[in-house]
């Protein structure tokens, strides 16, 4: 039997988790690996045509991704920013009609699908996601890959489980995985990948079950990717070593870095709403977004595209390479956080398709840099500039998104020194305290139990939610004085086998049945005390488990001793009936 047979009847191998989800998580480390090269050179076709034949410039790439550290910025035709980056924009509005889900944040769109839509996407969203993600970035928008490759990677694993007959749950849970592994791949960062899948879906929770599965396909996935791209960290090893003495400025640095956050989000948001009541189609509105954008680029080309390039020479401390109007590097540099936070807004806000990640963790990145230099200028001390840009990269984005775990660690990663590590756990945390109430992403739930994926695991049954006193309490019974003749005759009439029984005062004393009454009975001696009853305020679950102790198709219902009523079987069930009508 082929692997392919395998992989069809998966389903009908008696596997256990982990041997289940290690075959699956292979699966899905191939489609992030294969899905992130196909992002990865798809914007680099766009760029090369678009950048360097039209534009005649050619952008700076980061060390690990074959980029170099000697970089001198030239553009023979700048003026046409505007126009390509409109164009790309335009051509990106037109394609996506084809599939709506293909607009502005992927990652969004995947958590989305996973919470909403049981992990399903159009079929042709993926391709066209790419293809629009490739116009819009690589014109010059202001965007990243990392929001198309969670899209197309997702998708793409949606799909495959459907063709695999796999149930709607492992679906679900292949879109978590393949949105982690996808991004972790992309990034450089399979670790990070792994706890993203997890962790970006809440607010306030984790998406558990995934992270063993997740831990295999970002781990394959980054093999996959690495072959092509190769596999050191995407801004090279940088040289750091911690000192205690730094806590203070790091622990600043957090504030700083959970005000931008906010900012970002805010902008984001404001842009969205300032383009969504704009009465144009929707490729017009991301073209005019598209040439604002290029405009921008024209003078300051460190916003454009996803700008990796520009924060490796910035980390290295190359300020003299930054282009801007011919201001001073330190100036261009305070300029550059607000400029990228202006520019992403208008590329995904006016429909432009592309993602927020890359922007968020380079918007990080400078603020961390411009509070560096800005602490060398005013203590005329030396602070390196690297570290505090890998720290702001992971503090800002992991408050903005919600995901401090996860970026902290994708920021070590991406600078590959662990003793990076307890500055970034320092300052993200304060950034998170800052900004946790604000999230890039529409989708994300509170919690688990706030997700429909999990409404069957959390759901409180509807016995439980309704309470006795809320349906329809009878008057029904028989004094303790009374005949034993007189209770038989009630209870036929009543088509009851048992009645409840109550003193002068209305206290509830106990219950008499049919079968152990006669015409000579004395009733109070035939009277059974201690008889399970519920309150008022009582759920109908715990009058069914009253009713099931004492064998009777009624409960009687007391409050602080006095007989109220009882609650029969019949009338429970109109009123759970009534009540489940009205949750429809």
């Amino acid at each position: 039997m082929n692997v392919l047979c395998v992989l069809k009847n998966l389903h009908g191998f008696k596997l256990d988790y982990y041997e289940k989800w290690a075959i699956l998580g292979i699966l899905l480390g191939f489609v992030a690996g294969a899905t992130s090269l196909l992002i990865f050179y798809l914007l680099r076709l766009s760029e090369y045509f678009f950048l360097y034949i039209v534009v005649g410039t050619k952008l700076p790439a980061p060390l690990g991704f074959g980029g170099s550290l000697n970089y001198t910025y030239s553009a023979l035709r700048s003026y046409l920013l505007p126009l390509t980056a409109a164009v790309g924009a335009f051509v990106s509005g037109i394609i996506t009609k084809i599939s709506p889900d293909a607009v502005g944040n992927g990652t969004d769109k995947v958590i989305h699908s996973f919470h909403f839509k049981q992990g399903k996407f159009d079929r042709l969203g993926w391709v066209i996601k790419a293809v629009a993600s490739a116009f819009t970035i690589g014109s010059g928008g202001s965007a990243g890959r990392e929001g198309p490759e969670a899209f197309v990677s997702a998708s793409v694993a949606s799909h495959i489980f459907d063709a695999l007959r796999l149930s709607p749950e492992d679906r679900r849970k292949a879109v978590a995985i393949a949105l982690g592994s996808g991004i972790g791949t992309i990034f450089k960062s399979p670790i990070a990948g792994t706890l993203l899948s997890a962790e970006l879906l809440y607010k306030r929770d984790f998406e558990y079950e995934v992270i063993y599965p997740s831990l295999i396909a970002s781990a394959v996935g980054y093999m996959v990717f690495g072959v092509a791209t190769g596999y050191g960290p995407i801004f090279g090893i940088i040289p750091y070593s911690f000192s205690i003495s730094q806590i203070p400025s790091f622990l600043a640095l957090g504030i700083v870095s959970g005000l931008f956050a906010i900012l970002y989000v805010k902008s984001m948001f404001f842009f969205e709403n300032i383009f969504g009541k704009v009465k144009a189609p929707l490729a017009v509105r991301a073209a005019i977004g598209g040439a604002t954008v290029g405009a921008i680029g024209m003078a300051f080309p460190e916003i454009i595209a996803v700008g990796y390039g520009w924060m490796n020479l910035i980390l290295d401390g190359k300020l003299n390479v930054l282009v801007g109007f011919g201001l001073t590097p330190v100036l261009i540099l305070v300029m550059l956080p607000f400029l990228k936070i202006f520019a992403t807004s208008l590329t995904i806000g006016s429909g432009g398709s592309g993602g927020e990640f890359a922007p968020g963790i380079m918007i990080g990145g400078l603020v961390g840099s411009v509070f560096a230099v800005l602490i060398q200028m005013f203590t005329r001390s030396s602070y390196p500039i690297a570290p505090y840009a890998i720290v702001g990269m992971a503090s800002l984005f992991g408050a903005a998104a919600n995901a401090p775990l996860a970026v902290i660690v994708m920021a070590v990663e991406m600078g590959g020194n662990l003793q990076l590590l307890p500055p970034t756990m320092l300052s993200a945390g304060v950034a998170f305290i800052i900004a946790y109430r604000q999230s890039l992403y529409h989708a994300q739930v509170q919690s688990r139990k706030d997700s429909p994926a999990h409404a069957q695991e959390y759901s409180v049954p509807l016995l439980k939610q309704i309470r006795v006193e809320e349906v329809t309490i009878k008057n029904i019974y028989v004094l303790d004085t009374s005949s034993a003749k007189e209770a038989v005759e009630k209870m036929k009439a009543e088509g009851l086998v048992s009645l409840p029984v109550i003193d002068g005062k209305g206290n509830f004393v106990g219950v008499v049945r049919l079968n152990d009454l006669d015409q000579s009975s004395d009733l109070k001696e035939k009277i059974i005390r201690g008889t399970p009853y519920v309150r008022p305020e009582s759920t109908l679950e715990e009058a069914w488990e009253a009713m099931t102790t004492s064998k009777s198709t009624w409960v009687p219902v007391v409050r602080g001793g006095k007989f109220i009523g009882i609650l029969t079987m019949e009338d429970m069930l109109s009123g759970y009936k009534k009540f489940a009508k009205m949750q429809v």
